[in-house]
């Protein structure tokens, strides 16, 4: 949105494409949202129509869409950041961060959840946002308790960074800045692979009850492909290694997937120990808690043995391909990317 002359009529606009188009005021005010080709018009359009009396400006990138991805309602420009705890859950999908999300909420904790997924992760890059702008936007936003936490999946702060290692580590850097905890989750690779593998198949990422007969039956009849859960495979395999390299080089304490299934008891206690809060103090959420579906069928433990038969039939395949993904989704070069392999021991 450019300036307006003085002498053209002011429109009292929100969401209308054209810039002078008339839209109804609102208690005596007009709100502006503002929609611009990245964040750096965006702010000096924002800044522009807040001098105007009576008006008040907000951004679609650093004011809508954080405000609609913390849920929050209304126009506004959310809380001030200055005295807000952080935190943030670090992993690969399907890793039990959702779950963990949940207990973390019920605990008083904030109100943790995916925040930085699609658009956001576009925004950031392609919008020009930038890492931290969009961090902050989320804490004014999201905090609840004085508390502001968030997951980062690793497809998604992967994408974030512009696909670019060096990109990753100053983004995780300036959250250690900021003042943010760390929580890493490490699940076995097999079982995160097969979980996405099911997830995707059913389109349906999580059960908040019992399943369905219908479910039930779609769940018993799944087909596997082995070229899909092979690629799928390489795939968690690369990330997992980048975001293990991520936990070792900022001494982020990491937790196995056991410690998430038990009820995440001893990861609500570091991140309160970590933050110094005392949960007896904390307001509980009350987030719905998704229930574990591996029991309710045979499929999970036949895919994962079929998994492990199509890795042993391509097992000199596995670090050439790891390799070739990493340097993909890390922006590395090949010397690199071996060495990132190789640190992750033994192709499993």
């Amino acid at each position: 949105m450019s300036d307006i002359p003085e002498s053209e009529p002011v429109p009292q606009a929100t969401w209308s494409e054209e810039v002078l188009a008339s839209a109804p005021k609102v208690d005596g005010a007009w709100n502006f949202i503002v929609i611009a080709d990245d964040a750096a018009k965006e702010s000096a359009a924002v800044t522009s129509l807040a001098l105007r009396k009576g008006m008040k400006a907000y951004g679609l990138f650093g004011d809508i869409l954080p405000a609609l991805l913390c849920g929050a309602n209304g126009f506004g420009r959310g809380r001030s950041t200055r005295t807000v705890k952080r935190y943030a859950v670090l992993c690969i999908p399907r890793s039990g961060s959702r779950y963990l999300a949940s207990m973390l909420n019920r605990a008083g904790l904030g109100a943790p959840q995916e925040h930085l997924r699609e658009p956001l992760a576009s925004v950031i890059t392609d919008g020009k946002l930038g890492f931290v702008e969009a961090m902050e936007g989320l804490e004014r936003f999201g905090q609840r308790n004085g508390i502001f936490g968030t997951k980062l999946i690793s497809t998604f702060i992967i994408a974030a960074s512009n696909e670019k290692l060096s990109v990753l580590e100053a983004n995780i850097g300036a959250m250690v800045a900021r003042g943010y905890q760390f929580v890493h989750l490490d699940r076995p690779l097999n079982d995160a692979v097969i979980s996405s593998y099911i997830a995707f198949r059913l389109n349906k990422w999580h059960f908040f009850g019992e399943l369905d007969t219908s479910t039930r039956n779609t769940l018993d009849e799944l087909a596997f492909d082995d070229r899909a859960v092979w690629d799928e495979y390489i795939r968690f395999r690369a990330q997992k290694i980048v975001t293990d390299h991520l936990a070792q080089r900022f001494k982020v304490p990491s937790f196995p997937y056991s410690t998430v299934q038990q009820g995440a008891e001893e990861i609500i206690a570091s991140i309160c120990d970590r933050l110094n809060v005392k949960r007896d103090d904390l307001e509980p959420g009350s987030a719905l808690i998704p229930v574990p579906t591996r029991r309710e069928s045979q499929t999970y433990g036949d895919f994962e043995k079929s998994l492990e038969a199509v890795l042993a039939s391509r097992h000199t395949e596995i670090v050439p391909r790891t390799i070739k993904e990493l340097r993909r989704v890390a922006g590395v070069d090949e010397r690199t990317a071996e060495r990132l392999a190789a640190m992750a021991g033994p192709a499993k």
